[in-house]
């Protein structure tokens, strides 16, 4: 009786130990997940949060606000303020118009494919030994900005512009201020509003003969600047020729020097020969009927080339 009643207590362990092994995996699973469905739940939060920030600005940029927010949540009225947006007597429409500017650019023929056919400007630039070659080489304009005590290094060191701008009560300060250059712009009936207004400047820029169809269209400043025997070409013959006359200048630099070497023999040459002009007699060196007796004689007491006591 004594034995069986030593065993059961064994046996329930033996059983307790048995569940809590085969409980250990289902409880790690229920734990996992919690963090993962916790996680999931803060993602959700954050996208959320994220997506009312972005829709706000969005909101804020194509000039919505107040009770207008609720209805533009809706697909069909986003796409009304774009399509208003996009309008033909709006800026972007008149871009992006049939026979605008855009267009115009896209053209066969046009700016975009003159600058990207075969022995264009972009081809020309990136050719090897061409513009952009020449500017990153040894010695070119990027190793010069790039270089230790050079522009960029000079701007960006501790006290250089940089620092000056972004410093306490600094320039970037004076900008952004209560009352400062970028409130003036953006203050009601300011720059930025008289730029954008009906009529305004972008309007104006994007008229049918306005600046941008001058720059960009037929004919335009850029065509007539990219054109064969333009601007440009004559800009690139110009500094073949200037590359071909530096050995023409270094040459005429050797010159000058050996010139100036001549110069200084010379010098040394004459200047003897001026002490030596200093020795000879009067009589020699005295011009004629400037004084004395008769035509050009010296006077008797000068005869030997020296004066008489």
């Amino acid at each position: 009786m004594s034995q069986s009643s030593s065993h059961l207590p064994a046996a329930r362990q033996g059983a307790d130990a048995g569940r809590a092994l085969v409980e250990v995996p289902f409880r790690l699973g229920f734990a996992i997940t919690g963090v993962v469905l916790t996680a999931a739940e803060s993602a959700v939060t954050i996208a959320r949060i994220t997506a009312n920030s972005v829709q706000h600005e969005l909101n804020q940029a194509i000039g919505l606000e107040g009770d207008e927010l609720g209805s533009a949540r809706t697909p069909l009225a986003l796409l009304s303020q774009l399509a208003e947006l996009l309008g033909p007597d709006r800026p972007f429409g008149r871009i992006l118009a049939a026979g605008g500017p855009l267009e115009r650019l896209l053209n066969p023929d046009g700016v975009i494919d003159r600058l990207t056919a075969k022995d264009g400007l972009l081809e020309k630039l990136t050719e090897p030994g061409g513009l952009l070659d020449q500017m990153a080489e040894d010695g070119g304009i990027l190793v010069r900005l790039t270089a230790k005590d050079g522009p960029l290094d000079r701007l960006t060191r501790k006290g250089g512009v940089v620092d000056q701008f972004t410093e306490n009560e600094g320039i970037l300060e004076r900008l952004t201020s209560e009352g400062g250059i970028v409130d003036k712009l953006t203050a009601p009936d300011g720059v930025l509003e008289k730029v954008t207004a009906p009529g305004g400047v972008l309007d104006r820029l994007a008229d049918d003969g306005g600046l941008l169809d001058q720059l960009v269209g037929e004919g335009g400043a850029v065509e007539r600047a990219i054109a064969p025997g333009g601007p440009l070409d004559r800009i690139s013959e110009l500094t073949e020729v200037i590359g071909q006359l530096a050995p023409t200048l270094l040459a005429m630099q050797d010159t000058v020097h050996e010139l100036g070497e001549t110069v200084d023999l010379l010098n040394q040459t004459v200047a003897p020969l001026g002490g030596l002009a200093d020795r000879l007699p009067k009589r020699l060196t005295r011009a004629k009927g400037s004084g004395g007796a008769g035509h050009g004689e010296l006077p008797p007491g000068e005869r030997n080339g020296y004066p008489q006591s």
